[in-house]
């Protein structure tokens, strides 16, 4: 039985900050909304017909909890679902209306997940009528026998949901446990299992999982093989926390940088992903060896905060090292401002850093692209500071590429998929239709003007 899940928010109380969001699984109908266990008999919300769940007692767990915040206004959204019908339209019309949806739903939701349970509703691939638009004409939308619409991403959900489970933790770390003492280049590494089974510390995979990390691979006994499969599924997950360091060393590598002895970086637009994941960037110490003192800021609206912050800034405080690090002198610290960079670029506290580096930023694509980015990217592009962008898919870094042309930024490193990329897929449900995205799929790094 699934205690922690059930469990979330209380555990999420109590001061732990790394739970599993909602499942897609969920979402599509066959798992529980509440312990995220899968049942052929999900009991469906009657108010809002989205949340589903195992049993009468997850059901009201969950009431409790949380979806009396959201129930409401997921009832508010059928509604205007419902007056949107039609018999058929394309993916364009389809997307165009729930991107409407989702814009209301985070105005007036609290609770992160709401939209989430918009834009990943089970539809109709043929006529774009939603489940709940077919569920009103007693009209049943049948899922793909074999993916149940939710693609080979249900493989690593139940994973993180089982890790959770077991560890109270729904995300892995896969630093390398000591500094090396040479460096060894990622330019010149063909991904990640050479980083892992070479540059890294995770030689005892090699042989025993696909280089692609699709398939755990030899002729084990069935007990040592399910441990093979853990392994693969656990280093595939810790891909999507380490994609941010190691993008990082990739791009202080173009610029020829890998041998600084001292380093600050400002991550801007940084949430809840960037914070939850600052133990890994550890790692940018332990592949540099020249590398001493790293200092990062986060800054953005979502950016955490301790009870001690004052103006929206909570001032650097060091963070912990490996023993090896310590030993060896290094320093690491961590700051944060909660707001956006070309305010905080004004701030009293403002210190100039090194490197900006914005992942997966939306900053032309995104709903607060003209409203909170414009003016940010515009500080960057006059600023002079080199800046390391990442964005989910090849069509954002071209609208990105564009808009930076048109400000005269000056480019070091062109738009292009990134070798160090997140290997996890998530499935897109707003853009291209059954296209997947990747954290930090593709990168590009902006210094100054031309």
């Amino acid at each position: 039985m699934p205690a922690k899940c059930k469990e979330r928010e209380r555990i999420l109380a109590a001061g732990a900050v790394d739970i599993p969001h909602l499942p897609l699984g969920a979402v599509r109908g066959y798992l529980c909304f509440r312990c995220f266990e899968p049942s052929n008999n999900i009991l469906k919300c009657g108010s809002c017909r989205r949340a589903g769940y195992c049993s009468k007692a997850c059901q009201k767990l969950d009431w409790s909890a949380l979806h009396k915040k959201q129930c409401k206004l997921l009832g508010q959204i059928n509604e205007l679902e419902l007056e949107d019908y039609q018999n058929s339209r394309t993916w364009s019309e389809y997307t165009r209306s729930l991107k409407r949806y989702i814009r209301l739903v985070r105005a007036q939701s609290p609770v992160e997940n709401t939209s989430f349970i918009i834009q990943a509703q089970p539809y109709c691939s043929s006529c774009y009528r939603s489940a709940l638009q077919l569920a009103n004409r007693q009209i049943n939308l049948k899922p793909c026998a074999k993916c149940r619409l939710v693609h080979t991403h249900a493989e690593i959900e139940n994973f993180r949901i089982n890790l959770f489970e077991e560890t109270g933790q729904a995300s892995v770390t896969t630093c390398t446990d000591a500094p090396r003492a040479t460096h060894l280049p990622l330019k010149g590494s063909p991904g990640w299992y050479d980083y892992y089974v070479r540059i890294s510390d995770k030689s005892m995979v090699k042989g025993k999982i696909s280089s692609d990390f699709k398939k755990s691979t030899g002729s084990a006994p069935p007990a040592e093989r399910e441990f093979q499969e853990r392994g693969r599924l656990f280093l595939l997950l810790g891909t999507d926390t380490l994609t941010m360091p190691l993008t990082i060393v990739s791009a202080l590598e173009d610029m020829s940088w890998s041998t600084k002895d001292t380093l600050k970086i400002h991550i801007v637009g940084a949430t809840g992903r960037e914070f939850l994941a600052m133990s890994s960037f550890e790692e940018i110490l332990h592949l540099l060896p020249s590398l001493k003192t790293l200092h990062i800021t986060g800054i953005g609206p979502s950016a955490w905060l301790d009870n001690e912050a004052s103006q929206g800034y909570m001032p650097s405080r060091d963070s912990a090292c490996c023993p090896d690090c310590q030993s060896a002198g290094r320093k690491r610290s961590l700051a944060s401002y909660k707001g956006l960079y070309h305010d905080f670029a004004k701030a009293s506290f403002y210190e100039k850093p090194d490197l900006i580096v914005a992942f997966n930023s939306g900053c032309a694509d995104g709903d607060d692209a003209e409203t909170a980015w414009d003016q940010t990217i515009r500080h960057i592009v006059d600023s002079g500071i080199p800046s390391l962008f990442t964005t989910y898919n090849a069509e954002e870094a071209e609208h990105e590429r564009a808009k930076m042309k048109s400000l005269g930024a000056k480019f070091l490193v062109e738009p292009g998929e990134n070798k160090w990329k997140g290997l996890v897929p998530q499935p897109e449900f707003l853009d291209r239709e059954f296209e997947m995205w990747f954290q930090n799929f593709w990168r590009y790094v902006i210094q100054g003007k031309v």
